[in-house]
């Protein structure tokens, strides 16, 4: 595969990602696996690479107890014994034998699951990896890298005899020595020592021709030596001879091992490249966990269809300090799009967006997971060009300018529909004129030759070029106008302005500077610089307008299936009513014919008796009574609840004629003449439209007071400025009350900003007013949230 120029790595970043999979790998072997990789134009090889780490990153996740991860190279181990004669030691077989039990516990687990990792499996084709050499190890070298006194009958042998001669040498050895301390030859806290390998006893100097026996060592100061009597010297000679037996057996018996191990040298060589490899792919799929990687659709076709793509190194970061990333989008394909003309304000993320394709793209063929969309789709590229940043060579005496030139030539001849090619900054470095003309030029070539781009630019010639050119689309990085801060995100279709004239009204350039700047510039320019600003105003306003219906068409469908909620709920309230009153109705008439009959049987068993008849009857009458009264009060309530918007209604007590506008719970809006208020419903009653009409013509006078004076006389807005919260919640009721009774839509509360307590007091109390429907900040212009708008209704 192509790639230019050489420290691609380097200006994409690729080196620093390499190094945070490197810091994941365990073994040196695994490292120079990573060292290796490369990108490659073989889809075959690619899926492979990124299905290899799929599976690992779902055993990873599986939460299955997994073999050790514990990758050492076997490599070292196969060098020392590769020489015949030589062998490993005790302590290398400890090492080697859990290096081998790694390899046949992951060629087990990777075989017992070949259906779930077949791409894994695969890597344990072609060497034998079994427990064989494990036992022979372990029957003569134990977990601490000792050899086992089992390894040999002689070595048995050796070491039983040597133990013996030990235990005689201490026993001859610490008789003298007692006997040194009880004549005061010696300190009395002396122990026996060693000194070359030899049991020794300390003595005073002054005393070290009193015992007899052979001398090692002394203090650093002279006055003790260190002294083998001549009792033990015989026995140490003999413990000595036998460490000599010892080490000899022990030699060969790890020849012997040695050799039993090198006759399966090539499995080992095998083995050793699969523990490297598995490392290599534990570390890519460890690091794929961290940024939250992907294997997307592969495609045999150069192709780019992402959606949600992050750039790794920038999203680790971000997330380290709590800082959002925004994720790109992006398609292009030999159907519509192959060449996008990313435009936009400096600090915009221009140059972010064409690093994250180029990064991605490197990390796809190289089979390292992505972090993007599963839906997202990658295409295989036979070649990647990259011109970013200042190339100028100082060897080769090359300008920036001419060092970007010598890159366009070499895309120019190298190019083809299989190559991929990123430009930074495309035409900068000379004069603009002539620089846009001569990346124009080239950027009509490269697209001429099929091959897919991204490039950023600021001028103006190449947006236009891509906006009238069928191949090429044009790219904004998004920009918020009113704050004049870069949103960070990617919009393909339109492209975008440099803001240059707004970015330095906001700094504070004097005004005459700018207006002599486009002046200089030129109408043309200035006023499309104009209309870009402008569509990005159009297009902030329709995101909000879209995310505002979003939002409304979210509440209308609460709002419906509440409905419909309440609607069945009524419904079974109303069936209930009805056959709790038919039950009430039959116990009502049930008890009245049994009062009746009661008093006509009482009237006659007192033979009609005037007393007894006249209470009697009062009591019936009395019966009557509350029955009639009953019965008025639930048609009442009947009323109350056959009550709608746009009945005719009159207030209890009163002849004034209104009509209902809203009913909300237990309450009506209703409106008389301009007055609207809120009632409660027990106190209305229903009348004819008639009546309502008849009342419409009347005068506007009601209960002596002018209301066309009233409403003429009503300001819309109060000022509360500098009263306590008390004072102004009461001002308030007062004036919203008003408000309601002279018909008013729509006031103004005037709190002032300070530190926004009082506007916060106000909003809060005016939430729970059941006749306030909508709240919001005045205009920036007439007073912003220094004023609350409140909407009555």
């Amino acid at each position: 595969m192509l790639i230019y120029p050489q420290d691609i790595k380097e200006k994409l970043g690729i080196d620093q990602l390499f190094e945070l999979v490197r810091i994941k790998c365990k073994s040196d072997y695994g490292v120079e696996f990573l060292e290796k990789a490369r990108p490659s134009a073989r889809v075959a090889d690619i899926d492979k690479w990124l299905e290899q780490t799929a599976e690992m990153l779902r055993v990873l996740s599986s939460g299955d107890n997994l073999p050790s991860r514990d990758f050492q190279d076997l490599r070292v181990f196969i060098k020392k014994m590769r020489v015949k004669g030589t062998f490993l030691q005790a302590e290398d077989f400890a090492t080697l034998k859990s290096l081998l039990t790694l390899l046949y516990e992951w060629t087990q687990y990777l075989k017992k699951n070949q259906t779930e990792y077949p791409e894994l499996c695969s890597l344990t084709y072609g060497f034998i990896a079994d427990t064989t050499l494990i036992r022979s190890i372990e029957e003569i070298v134990d977990d601490k890298g000792q050899v086992r006194d089992t390894a040999s009958p002689e070595l048995a042998s050796i070491r039983a005899m040597l133990i013996q001669k030990e235990k005689a040498v201490r026993v001859a050895i610490n008789k003298v020595l007692r006997k040194a301390i009880q004549d005061q030859f010696t300190d009395e806290d002396s122990s026996v020592t060693i000194r070359d390998g030899r049991l020794v006893i300390p003595v005073k100097a002054e005393y070290k021709r009193r015992i007899q026996g052979f001398v090692h060592d002394e203090s650093a100061t002279g006055q003790t030596v260190y002294l083998e009597p001549t009792e033990a010297l015989q026995l140490n000679n003999e413990v000595r001879e036998l460490q000599y037996q010892e080490r000899r057996e022990i030699a060969r018996i790890l020849i012997r091992l040695t050799d039993l191990v090198r006759e399966s040298a090539e499995d080992l060589e095998k083995g050793s490249v699969f523990i490297g490899l598995l490392d290599f792919i534990h570390a890519k799929a460890s690091f794929a966990r961290e940024i939250e990687a992907v294997k997307p659709q592969v495609s045999k076709n150069p192709i780019i269809k992402w959606y949600q793509a992050y750039h790794p190194l920038l999203w680790l970061s971000h997330r380290e300090s709590g800082k959002p990333t925004i994720p790109l989008s992006l398609e292009l394909s030999r159907q519509d799009n192959r060449v996008l003309v990313i435009s936009g304000p400096n600090a915009g993320g221009k140059s972010v967006a064409l690093k994250t394709v180029g990064l991605l793209q490197y990390m796809f063929q190289c089979g390292f997971l992505i972090p993007v969309g599963e839906a997202s789709t990658f295409g295989v590229f036979r070649s990647i060009f990259l011109d970013i940043g200042d190339t100028q060579s100082l060897e080769n005496d090359l300008s920036t300018y001419s060092s970007h030139l010598t890159s366009m030539k070499y895309f120019h001849e190298m190019a083809d529909r299989n190559s991929l090619f990123l430009i930074d900054e495309f035409g900068t470095g000379t004069e603009p004129q002539f620089g846009g003309a001569i990346a124009e030029s080239l950027l009509e070539q490269l697209t001429s030759r099929k091959a897919f781009g991204v490039v950023t630019t600021h001028y103006q010639n190449l947006k236009k070029f891509a906006e009238n050119t069928a191949e090429v689309v044009n790219g904004a990085m998004k920009y918020d106008v009113s704050a004049l801060e870069p949103l960070f995100e990617l919009e393909v279709g339109k492209p975008g302005s440099s803001f240059a004239f707004e970015i330095a009204k906001k700094i504070g350039l004097p005004e005459k500077i700018i207006e002599n700047a486009k002046g200089l510039v030129g109408t043309s320019q200035v006023d499309y610089e104009h209309l870009l600003n402008s569509l990005e105003k159009e297009r902030g306003s329709y995101e909000k307008l879209t995310k505002k219906l979003k939002k409304e068409e979210k509440s209308i469908a609460q709002i419906k299936t509440d409905y419909e909620s309440l609607k069945e709920m009524l419904e079974d309230d109303r069936k209930r009513i009805i056959k709790e009153a038919k039950g009430k109705a039959r116990q009502i008439v049930e008890e009245a014919n049994q009062r009746i009959e009661r008093t006509i049987r009482e009237i006659k068993e007192h033979k009609a008796e005037k007393e007894r008849t006249k209470k009697l009857r009062s009591n019936l009458e009395a019966y009557k009574s509350k029955q009639k009264k009953e019965e008025e009060q639930a048609a009442k309530r009947k009323k109350q609840e056959d009550l709608k918007p746009g009945d005719a209604i009159t207030i209890e007590g009163q002849d004034t004629t209104g009509e209902i506008m809203h009913i909300k719970g237990k309450q009506a809006q209703v409106r008389f003449g301009n007055i609207i208020s809120f009632i409660d419903l027990k106190r209305l009653s229903k009348t004819s439209n008639r009546q309502l009409k008849a009342q419409e013509k009347k005068s506007k006078k009601i209960g002596g007071i002018n209301m066309v004076d009233k409403m003429a006389q009503f300001n819309s807005e109060i000022d509360i400025r500098g009263m306590r919260a008390e004072e102004a919640l009461l001002k308030v009721d007062e004036y919203i009350d008003q408000a309601l009774l002279l018909g008013s839509d729509q006031v103004r509360i005037i709190h002032g900003k300070g530190h926004g307590i009082l506007r916060d007091v106000v909003r809060t109390h005016l939430k729970g007013h059941s006749a306030v429907s909508a709240m919001a900040d005045e205009h920036i212009e007439m007073g912003g949230s220094g004023i609350t708008l409140v909407t009555l209704g």
